[in-house]
Order: structure tokens, then C-alpha cells, then sequence
């Protein structure tokens, strides 16, 4: 199980706490205790410090999310925070409305982004919130268009890009949808959500847009330049990343685990030719091919 902060002080605990709530992240006291290897007391210590700052939340059977009925009347701390973590990811933040007559402005989701219809949203969050399913139109990367029904989970931003996370009903699934693909969206208020306390801890926990829990895992070995060390020993290439062997030079081997080639091969492009990438073999003739192509279609430019 992946360990959010190793053995983390109490204030970088209750931050990523906070980080996690905002991210409408449904958090079980258990689940934390084993992340931040702290007993459940202790997490159930950081939960009230976090309510009693004036941050809304709602627990059921030792499962926690943010209350965004009540936001309108969080203090202006608790907002300044979430216009940091948004500030952070590269977004920005604007009011949906206003709030209870308090002069404070509602946030329940505030996210302004190009790439988000924020009507649907809106309709999410409240699906979420309400533990029912919703239905949409959706179409894929190949413009087949279906019907989808689905149990929503979090919506998710990569790469300047919003998904919606949700189990499909006919592949009894987790996956991911793009925002910017789906219409004709309607809540199904009374029909309840079937998704278990496992499947939204692990999409929780997914580490990208790519990566399945149905997919079985690789390892994949990359060698690094002195130069691209220093930065990736800063800002990882993936939540998985290990530093495997540094050597004297400077230069180092990294370790990824990985169920999808797209969680790293872009990444590794954008750093060429600062990363080689060793094992596995496969991966490496899909970026040599990719390579291959790009260079044909260079040569045949005219410039």
C-alpha cells in the first residue's frame, strides 16, 4: 500500500489530509492510519483539528469526505488554501455564486478551466455527494458514441486536462472519462451508487490517467543523465519512482512500476536524450519506432 508521507509530522499530515479532502478524495480513519503509519487515534485527532478549523466534513462508519453543501460557510483560511492547492496544480480559482448571505463566496466547485463543462460539474459533485449513479453521453478516442451509466468517484486533472473517474455499469470498472467528451449528462438521484470502500481508495491512489487496476503492473528500468538526476531526484517522473543506483558520475538508474506504456513514455520523450530507457525490452522498441517515425516525417519537411 503506498505510503503517502513516511513517518510525517503532524503538519504535513493534517496538509495532505486537507489536499485529499479537497480533491473530494473519500478517506477511511483505518486506510489513513497504515498511509501516515500513525494509529487510527491519531487520525481521528488530525480529522477534528481539521473540522474544528471550520472545514465542513461528513463521516460515515470511519469514512470521510468534504461536506460541499456546507462550504459557503467555511472561514476564509480554509479558502485561501484551496486557491493554494489550485495555485499549485496550475489552475485558478473563480466564485460559482453566492454564499449564505455570509459575503463569503461558494466553492463547492470553483475550478476555472477552459477544458470543464461547469454545469456538469456541478451535477457530479452533487452525485457524489448524494452516493448516486449519473448518466451521459459518451465519445471515444475512436468518435463511437454510447450511453454510459456509471457510480462517480473524483474528478481528476493531468496535463491541463479534466476526466471524471467512475465505475461503468456494463464493465463493472473504474475508468476514466474525458470532460470534453461527454454530453447530456443526468443525475440518476435515485439509483445509489455500488461502489466499494476498495475500489475508491485505489482510485484515490491511482497515480495516472493511464493506469488500470485491471492491468497487471511492470517494472520499467531508465537510466538518467547527471543533468536530468538532479531534477528527478526533485520532481519525479511518476508517483512510483525509485532511486534505484546512483552512480559516482552523477548519472543514476530509476525504477518505475507502471500498468500502461502512457504513464512514461511521454515523459520520457520530453526529456530526451537525458533518459535511456533499459528494461523492459518492448517498451524500448516502442519508443526506437516512435523515434523512427518522427524522424521520417522531419526528413520529408520542407524548410
Amino acid at each position: 500500500m503506498k505510503k503517502y508521507v513516511k513517518r510525517a509530522q503532524p503538519v504535513e499530515r493534517i496538509i495532505d489530509i486537507l489536499r485529499r479532502l479537497y480533491a473530494f478524495e473519500r478517506l477511511h480513519v483505518n486506510v489513513m492510519s497504515e498511509q501516515y503509519r500513525v494509529n487510527s487515534r491519531t487520525i481521528r485527532r488530525d480529522l477534528k483539528k481539521i473540522a474544528d478549523a471550520g472545514i465542513p466534513l461528513l463521516s460515515k462508519r470511519g469514512e470521510y469526505r468534504i461536506d460541499t453543501s456546507q462550504l459557503s460557510r467555511m472561514s476564509r483560511l480554509p479558502s485561501a488554501l484551496l486557491h493554494a492547492f489550485a495555485s499549485n496544480a496550475g489552475l485558478s480559482i473563480e466564485c460559482l455564486g453566492s454564499g449564505s448571505g455570509e459575503g463569503i463566496p461558494l466553492i463547492s466547485f470553483a475550478i476555472a478551466y477552459s477544458g470543464i463543462d461547469r454545469q456538469i460539474a456541478e451535477s457530479i459533485i452533487e452525485s457524489i455527494e448524494k452516493g448516486c449513479k449519473c448518466r451521459f453521453v459518451y465519445t471515444n478516442n475512436r468518435s463511437i458514441t454510447t450511453t454510459k451509466t456509471v457510480s462517480p468517484v473524483k474528478l481528476y486533472t493531468a496535463k491541463g486536462k479534466w476526466y471524471l473517474l467512475a465505475k461503468e455499469d456494463t464493465t463493472a470498472q473504474v475508468r476514466s472519462f474525458d470532460f470534453l467528451k461527454i454530453r447530456d449528462f443526468t443525475l440518476l438521484a435515485n439509483t445509489p451508487q455500488d461502489l466499494t470502500p476498495e475500489e475508491i481508495e485505489k482510485a484515490n491512489r491511482r497515480a495516472s490517467i493511464w493506469s488500470s487496476d485491471y492491468a497487471e503492473p511492470f517494472t520499467v528500468r531508465i537510466y538518467a543523465s547527471a543533468y536530468a538526476t538532479r531534477y528527478l531526484k526533485e520532481v519525479p517522473l511518476h508517483p512510483s519512482q525509485q532511486l534505484d543506483m546512483p552512480h559516482s558520475d552523477g548519472t543514476a538508474e530509476f525504477v518505475y512500476t507502471i500498468t500502461h506504456p502512457m504513464e512514461l513514455l511521454p515523459e520520457v520523450k520530453n526529456w530526451l536524450p537525458h533518459l535511456h530507457i533499459i528494461e523492459p525490452q518492448p517498451l524500448r522498441d516502442e519508443l526506437r519506432r516512435d523515434l523512427e517515425v518522427f524522424l521520417r516525417e522531419m526528413d520529408k519537411m520542407d524548410i
